[in-house]
């Protein structure tokens, strides 16, 4: 009697043992995907976004990822909605769902040259004197020296205390400005 139900213990045991590996591998399936750059009509589409965001006057606002059309939206937040706008009814979706300028770029971006640049690629920025990535904002053209491009940020750039720039807005800097540090094609899983 003992070792029948011991027996029983023991196949009931290596049953759910197999179960738990076959759901756990069943479970991992389910999340494998690929990761490649994002194809450049899908980026084109996603500038195209971010123009709609500044026609929208769209404010800026530390966190936002309002949907177009909305009051307040930042940088990363631009970025994140635009790619998701020119997303839909592909097969391709973002890495993640929420990611800040520096997490694009060292993790969800391909890092190129400036002269590989094509209309809605991303542009890496942060201050003159720093190498950190604070910023990002998606390219238009570069031309005469100078690189244009659409990004969201508040900024009081003649020092009066009031935020001349404030939201979604077509903006340009010469080529070799040190804010610019990387340009990058974003990453998309499918």
């Amino acid at each position: 009697m003992f070792y029948i139900r011991n027996r029983n213990r023991l196949t009931v045991f290596c049953f759910l043992f197999v179960l738990c590996i076959l759901s756990c591998k069943n479970t991992q399936a389910e999340y494998s995907y690929t990761e490649t750059d994002v194809p450049d009509e899908i980026s084109e589409r996603a500038y195209n976004f971010a123009e709609l965001y500044a026609l929208s006057e769209t404010e800026y606002k530390l966190g936002g990822q309002d949907p177009v059309r909305a009051a307040q939206i930042d940088c990363s937040g631009l970025i994140i909605m635009c790619y998701k706008y020119a997303l839909v009814d592909t097969k391709y979706s973002l890495l993640k769902a929420d990611m800040t300028a520096n997490y694009m770029y060292q993790n969800a971006s391909t890092i190129i040259s400036r002269s590989e640049l094509k209309k809605g690629n991303l542009l890496f920025m942060g201050e003159a004197e720093s190498k950190n990535i604070s910023h990002i904002a998606i390219f238009e053209k570069e031309e005469n020296g100078y690189i244009y491009f659409i990004d969201s940020t508040q900024k009081d750039s003649n020092g009066d205390g009031v935020n001349d720039i404030d939201g979604v807005s077509h903006r340009v800097y010469k080529n070799d400005d040190k804010r610019f540090k990387a340009f990058g094609k974003m990453r998309v899983k499918y």
